[in-house]
């Protein structure tokens, strides 16, 4: 849909300014390519911003991590890029600042909770759901697999109960859970219809009796499944009923549809808190796949070091996949492989394309940001290497980066500890030579589910959920020079209570795969953070040698020697 079409529905629903998301009805998780909005809109292909349309102007709003892409995927003449958290509010102040008093928008596509604090904290303004603009995904039948218990670690019933258990207590007759990944992960299923994420993209509604109803066109599934007129119609009839939601990963349009009928009862996603918790099973399922991802890594490294020269981005991209498909339980990635050299590295979001694939350049850096998705979990690792000989200001940087990944990763804190305040252990690093990154130092990763999960959240502004064991986190400080090079070092690292103090946890980490002793200087690590990274390589190495031949073997022992 473009532009001057946008304006003239605004005209016809009579509001001044009209917000265009980045999702759809399934909150914060991914779309397909064909319903990507913003791209269709302003040639925009991040996972994470907001436009807004006026009469005579149009802005998309985007985070640190898109400022460069957005400007270059995007004709300035048309859009004007913002930047500011892509978020409904930001986009309020923004035409608050232009006397804009009305502004339309598409209620399948934000929360309860979010519109509900739009319109008590700007009063003065007129929310109006003027509906969706694009046309809904071209129909596809998706079969929904069932995932084996082997992986999962608790079976339907088990988490069911969770459920029902519950509504008994709040004297509830249903659990609306419209979050996806929640879905996926209560009823041990997942589908093939995203690219990168095994999620199946239906509601669930969780009766008091157990009995469960996906929500979804064109589902094949074992379980009960009706189109979205019969959701629709489900609430316009659920008179007196009283349904239990979460607020914020609800879309409005819900709240709407129920207002006349049903009974909805705000409370918290009670699978998103229980998934963040990886049970035993998963949890040893995802430290087994990530020894067997660090094996497809090292074959790449290992082939790379003296074989790189005449290769480009997309040669890298393309042979990782293939060593990672070649191992045990992969699914597929986690997300599309950011392969950025030289300059490229610097747009913390890139991805090579068939129109942008720059050749493997002497004496500079690529920056390599990858995952698989395993049936027995989700990996996620940064590597940035030395393409021929580093400069000094390469190795301070990647240095202090080294500095700042070790500070989080040997950090002990209370149970109970939000990221928030985690975040600045990894910052206050690089603010000691006036550098920092404008991004999250690190998120929430799935078990076999999204590589991006709540509610934990390593960030300034984000999550404010404390941290108990057993949790999946990132851990991925980094540098960005425009028009030079990028820097981010990431390893996934879960939480586990301190031997020392039963409240207090510490991180272990997940991620297997070598450091680039190249680009350290090891003057400028104490004794403890040299001891860190040695020990961390000893594990590395023990843990990968079995899956690997012996020139593997020999550039691996190199690769983990003590500094």
């Amino acid at each position: 849909m473009m532009i001057q079409e946008i304006r003239k529905k605004m005209q016809i629903a009579g509001v001044e300014a009209y917000v265009v998301s980045h999702g759809n009805r399934f909150l914060g998780q991914d779309v397909l390519p064909e319903e990507h909005k913003l791209k269709a809109l302003c040639g925009f292909s991040g996972s994470a911003g907001i436009a807004v349309i006026t009469a005579d102007e149009a802005f998309l709003l985007v985070d640190g991590r898109y400022e460069l892409q957005a400007r270059l995927e995007t004709k300035a003449e048309e859009i004007t890029v913002v930047d500011e958290m892509p978020r409904f509010k930001s986009v309020c102040d923004l035409l608050r600042q232009k006397n804009i008093a009305s502004v339309g928008y598409d209620a399948w596509c934000h929360s309860i909770a979010e519109t509900e604090y739009l319109k008590r904290r700007y009063r003065e303004m007129r929310f109006v759901d003027v509906g969706e603009l694009m046309p809904p995904a071209p129909e596809r039948e998706i079969e929904v697999m069932q995932r084996e218990e082997r992986f999962a670690g608790r079976s339907r019933a088990e988490k069911l109960a969770l459920i029902t258990e519950i509504l008994h207590e709040q004297n509830a007759d249903a659990c609306l859970i419209t979050s996806a990944d929640s879905v996926s992960w209560l009823l041990n299923i997942y589908a093939r219809d995203l690219p990168c994420t095994p999620i199946v993209r239906a509601y669930a509604l969780v009766e008091a009796n157990g009995g469960v109803t996906l929500f979804a066109d064109n589902l094949k599934a074992d379980l009960p499944v009706k189109n979205w007129q019969s959701f629709a119609e489900y609430l316009a009839a659920a008179a007196d009923k009283k349904i239990m939601y979460d607020a914020h990963t609800t879309p409005e349009k819900i709240k709407n549809l129920a207002a006349a009928t049903a009974v909805l009862y705000k409370a918290p996603d009670i699978c998103a808190l229980s998934k963040a918790e990886k049970n035993p099973t998963e949890l040893q399922g995802i430290i087994n796949c990530h020894i067997r991802d660090g094996a497809a890594l090292v074959k790449l490294f290992a082939r790379l070091e003296n074989n790189w020269r005449g290769l480009k981005e997309l040669d890298v991209v393309e042979k990782l996949h293939e060593l990672r498909a070649e191992q045990e339980y992969f699914f597929s990635e986690s997300f599309e492989t950011i392969a950025g050299c030289g300059a490229n590295g610097a747009i913390v979001h890139y991805q090579p394309d068939a129109e942008h694939n720059s050749p493997l350049t002497e004496n500079t850096l690529l920056l390599l940001d990858s995952g698989g998705q395993y049936f027995d979990g989700t990996t996620d690792v940064t590597r940035t290497i030395a393409l021929g000989e580093p400069t000094a200001e390469m190795v301070a940087d990647f240095t202090a980066v080294l500095k700042a990944h070790i500070a989080l990763a040997q950090m002990r804190f209370p149970l109970g500890t939000p990221g928030t305040r985690l975040d600045i252990i990894a910052r206050s690093k690089l603010w000691q030579s006036c550098q920092d990154y404008k991004h999250g130092t690190g998120h929430g990763v799935a078990c076999f589910g999204n590589v991006h999960e709540g509610p934990i959240s390593i960030s300034a502004g984000g999550s404010d959920y404390g941290f108990k064991p057993n949790m999946v986190t990132s851990n991925e400080p980094g540098v960005y020079k425009e028009g030079k090079y990028g820097i981010r070092i990431e390893n996934l690292q879960y939480t586990t209570v301190s031997p020392q103090n039963e409240n207090f946890l510490e991180f272990r980490h997940l991620t297997k795969v070598p450091i680039d002793k190249k680009l350290i200087d090891k003057y400028l690590l104490s004794e403890g953070e040299q001891a860190w990274l040695n020990k961390y390589h000893e594990d590395v190495y023990n843990s990968l040698a079995p899956y690997l031949n012996e020139i593997e073997k020999v550039w691996l022992k190199n690769a983990c020697s003590p500094l």
